[in-house]
């Protein structure tokens, strides 16, 4: 039987990783190859060096709760060169200031406006309180662009000054291109509970699991 021969078109993380397990999968005789349109591989995980400097353009963190990339990690024998948080607070240039980013959202989605002074303007923060007010349409099991759906509830500002901030730095995409559910599944679940607005969604969703008794 001849050697499966497969081709991975992209090397970016995702064809990367692919390639790995591929690899893994099929043995050493899988011819695999990788395709890649520029000169570079990584995609969207690049580091650039600013007044020499290196910072990192695309995501530059992983959930540590999740286990799947310290396993790969400790596959490719880079578990070392892991880089822990320093105790520097994240901000964000809003506008015209550098401001620190707000607490007491999940992962950018507000569980209150009041947490966001300082950052939204007063109208983008009066767009946020009033979101609780308004009737919330939400099909059970259903799925939307996560983007598009804190634009309508919160407004713009939100959706640029602190989701799109924030999650980038984890998923290495904009806002408007990621799916509500594989991205924040806990608030998704909170809506298909019946959560009555948004903003009661991201506070429910945001609470620590009850202890088992």
């Amino acid at each position: 039987m001849a050697a499966p021969r497969i081709a991975v078109v992209g090397a970016g993380v995702s064809g990367l990783a692919a390639a790995h397990r591929l690899r893994a999968l099929l043995g050493p005789a899988a011819e695999i190859t990788v395709l890649e349109r520029s000169d570079r591989i990584g995609g969207v995980l690049r580091t650039v060096e600013l007044a020499g400097v290196p910072y990192d353009v695309g995501a530059e963190a992983f959930l540590a709760r999740r286990p799947e990339i310290p396993a790969l990690l400790d596959e490719l024998g880079l578990r070392e060169q892991i880089v822990h948080p320093t105790a520097a607070a994240p901000t964000v240039r809003a506008g015209g200031r550098t401001v620190g980013l707000p607490g007491g959202t999940l992962l950018g989605v507000p569980t209150s406006a009041a947490r966001l002074d300082g950052v939204l303007s007063p109208a983008g923060l009066a767009i946020v309180a009033a979101e609780p007010a308004r009737a919330l349409h939400w099909e059970p099991g259903g799925d939307v662009a996560l983007g598009r759906l804190l634009r309508d509830r919160f407004g713009d500002e939100l959706a640029d000054r602190v989701a799109d901030p924030l999650l980038g730095g984890v998923y290495a995409g904009r806002v408007d291109a990621l799916g509500l559910r594989p991205t924040i599944p806990a608030l998704a679940a909170a809506l298909d509970a019946g959560a009555p607005s948004l903003t009661a969604a991201a506070d429910a969703a945001a609470r620590p699991a009850p202890a088992p008794p």
